[in-house]
């Protein structure tokens, strides 16, 4: 039996995802076709196989998972997510440094869903993309991390938050004596407004840089050698957001607000 549960599960990528999406809630056959782009004589098998193992049930051509079924669903799913993630690009993650992230984000992970790794030419190398961009300029709200000095935000954030844009950012103790040393006034700039908090990061395992709005999720995470190598991840899903708003929220934590006169 145990043998033959995990077969079920794990060799077969159709059989997992309809434990999944049934995991959203019972779903009749058109449901079914739908959400898979497929004949509905391709999912026969599987829901058969399914049901033999009493993960789900049928009734009345409704099908529904079963109490066993919901709960190895629910056990399945984050692993499934991880894995998914880390398959878009393997290269990209094997060389990241994660060892900031705290353990409960790291398992929870897989919620990054269709995220792009964005990786520009050659002439846009300090540029954000256009698409980024948009997104940022639509938002209602901003949370940041900058591990990393990029001329390209002060200003825009400035700019946002005259519009009304609420702002939050924890700046990193190198980012922050960078900006005092050499960029005094739009950090003064960035102090004075009403609509923007900064919060200053004295840990010693450095953050990855991070955006959270209400329909943006970007990152730059750095490679194991501690190096940004201008692979920046995006993503516009719900769970992305949820994710990286409460890894912003875990840094903010650990960060103490800056005065207006302090520097």
């Amino acid at each position: 039996m145990e043998s033959s549960l995990t077969e079920t599960i794990w060799f077969s990528e159709k059989r997992r995802k309809i434990l999944l999406l049934l995991l959203d809630g019972p779903k009749d056959p058109e449901e079914l076709k739908k959400a898979f782009g497929v004949a509905w004589r391709s999912l026969i098998l599987p829901l058969k196989e399914l049901k033999e193992e009493q993960l789900l049930h049928n009734s009345e051509g409704i099908y529904e998972l079963s109490d066993i079924g919901k709960l190895i669903a629910e056990s399945v799913k984050p692993l499934d997510g991880i894995l998914n993630l880390f398959a878009k690009d393997t290269d990209y993650w094997v060389k990241r440094d994660l060892n900031s992230i705290p353990q409960y984000l790291l398992d929870r992970m897989g919620e990054i869903e269709n995220c792009i790794i964005a990786e520009p030419e050659l002439n846009d190398m300090f540029e954000p993309s256009a698409e980024f961009t948009t997104s940022l300029l639509k938002s209602k709200h901003v949370h940041s991390v900058f591990s990393i000095y990029h001329p390209f935000y002060p200003p825009l954030y400035s700019g946002l938050a005259e519009n009304g844009t609420k702002i939050s950012i924890v700046l990193t103790e190198s980012v922050f004596e960078r900006m005092k040393k050499d960029r005094q006034e739009e950090l003064e700039k960035l102090q004075q407004s009403q609509n923007i908090e900064l919060f200053l990061y004295k840990k010693e395992l450095l953050p990855p840089s991070i955006i959270v709005t209400d329909n943006l999720f970007s990152g730059i995470f750095f490679s194991t050698h501690g190096r940004y190598d201008h692979r920046d991840i995006m993503s516009f899903s719900r769970s992305s957001l949820n994710w990286g708003e409460e890894l912003f929220g875990y840094y903010q934590k650990m960060a103490n607000e800056i005065s207006t006169f302090e520097g």
